[in-house]
């Protein structure tokens, strides 16, 4: 349920983005919104996969090593996603350094965070 929220936000930002700050972020079509939000997601669901694993590996010893690192990375991995949509999605287009800021605050207020509800 998470993930299909996740999904939705995403598509809701760059539809508003598109549709009230088109000269900052010009999307072409519906098809191109979609393959945006469903490129961001993955990568985003990929980087989460990798952070728990990093997160487990820490009782190994090995994790408290990756998980500074994958946190860090997870501050530039938004702008990171938005450049290389910009780059090779046609019909996907950022135009400046500051809407890639902005957009990367507003993505990670909407991205949903679930605490987990499990007591050990």
């Amino acid at each position: 349920m998470k993930n299909l929220l996740n999904l939705l936000m995403t598509v809701a930002v760059f539809w508003i983005g598109n549709e009230y700050f088109h000269p900052y972020l010009s999307i072409q079509d519906g098809r191109t919104l979609i393959i945006a939000s469903v490129l961001m997601f993955v990568i985003s669901f990929l980087f989460s996969l990798a952070m728990v694993l990093s997160v487990m590996l820490i009782t190994v010893g090995i994790g408290c090593l990756t998980t500074p690192a994958l946190m860090l990375a997870s501050v530039i991995l938004t702008p990171i996603k938005l450049w290389l949509l910009d780059k090779y999605l046609d019909g996907f287009a950022v135009h400046g350094f500051w809407t890639y800021v902005i957009l990367t605050i507003v993505l990670s207020i909407f991205t949903v965070k679930v605490k987990s509800d499990r007591k050990d």
